[in-house]
């Protein structure tokens, strides 16, 4: 993700072609909408007087790049044809049959629908409509839903490496009210403090902590993706930490949570994840995530270099280059 630093410049005007001089050197920023205003805090002073005259505008953004070229699957527009079916592995496969997530439902809303991201098998979809309904009834609040998978499933031109079989979902760590806009567009916001190894102060609110533990104990999850710092967090605070055994620690998701289903039973194309380990997972290996990830950001270690050589690109199930060509 890019950050957009804020911006202060300060401009001396003397006579009226002064002006004409400046005017390309200036930058015009545009409002920020009332969507965002939780988020982002703007100030701006100006003065007519033909003296000095200072313009200040504050404003943080964080992005994730979009302009990144389109690959094969994901210039799909129509689903694969068939009955629903995931075929290979969340990060090596791809979809036949897919369903769409409505932008709106009772509990929830679709965010950045533009990536055309909002396709899943029939379980998951059913997922996150009862996970809204559960948000709904116990908090009067709507969750915010990121990506789901392409409309054919299949590796995405940026973003992700899983998320190809439509049985994983993005749900972000912010909730709104029913009365509350919600821009579609806007960014996510991490509640983590990475550095310090803690969760920001009023980040993990009550409505978050439930739907973590609502998609923790539904049934046909197989296991939740979520920044160390978050499940230490709740492992410190929960007196019953059973259900916190799927929440598995991974390095991001600091402004969202990642769901995963597991694969239907008897569906022979779909392809399982070994079993998640025993217990709770609330132990000294969960501290060293934490404190590893405290000491990458703050440079007292370097993480590991990245491989000079590219890795061979993977095999797609020869399913997957059917329902591609087709």
């Amino acid at each position: 993700m890019i950050k957009h630093a804020a911006m202060k410049r300060t401009t001396k005007v003397t006579a009226k072609g002064k002006w004409r001089q400046l005017l390309p050197a200036m930058i015009l920023v545009v409002s920020i909408s009332a969507f965002d205003s939780a988020w982002v805090k703007a100030q701006s002073a100006q003065s007519v007087q033909s003296s000095n005259q200072t313009n200040a505008l504050a404003i943080s953004h964080t992005y994730q790049p979009e302009n990144k070229p389109d690959n094969a699957w994901s210039v799909l527009s129509s689903p694969a044809l068939g009955p629903s079916e995931p075929i290979g592995s969340y990060a090596n496969g791809c979809m036949q049959g897919a369903s769409v997530l409505p932008e709106t439902g009772t509990g929830y809303q679709s965010m950045r629908r533009h990536r055309n991201r909002y396709y899943g098998q029939p379980e998951l979809i059913r997922f996150v409509e009862q996970a809204g309904v559960f948000m709904d009834a116990k908090h009067e609040q709507r969750l915010l839903i990121g990506d789901l998978s392409q409309v054919r499933g299949g590796p995405m031109n940026y973003g992700h490496s899983s998320h190809q079989t439509g049985l994983d979902v993005d749900i972000w760590l912010q909730s709104v009210f029913p009365d509350e806009p919600a821009h579609p567009n806007r960014d996510m916001r991490s509640i983590v403090d990475k550095a310090a190894g803690t969760v920001i102060a009023g980040g993990l609110t009550p409505a978050m902590r439930d739907a973590l533990y609502f998609s923790a104990t539904y049934d046909r999850v197989e296991r939740i993706f979520v920044n160390p710092v978050i499940k230490l967090a709740l492992c410190q605070q929960e007196t019953d930490t059973r259900w916190l055994q799927k929440l598995r620690p991974w390095w991001g998701h600091d402004s969202h949570f990642h769901v995963r289903l597991a694969c239907p039973a008897h569906v022979a194309s779909c392809e399982s994840q070994a079993p998640i380990p025993a217990g709770d997972g609330c132990d000294d290996d969960l501290v060293n995530w934490v404190n590893e990830q405290s000491d990458i950001v703050t440079g007292k270690i370097k993480p590991s270099p990245k491989p000079t050589r590219k890795k061979a690109p993977k095999q797609l199930p020869t399913a997957c280059e059917t329902l591609l060509t087709n």
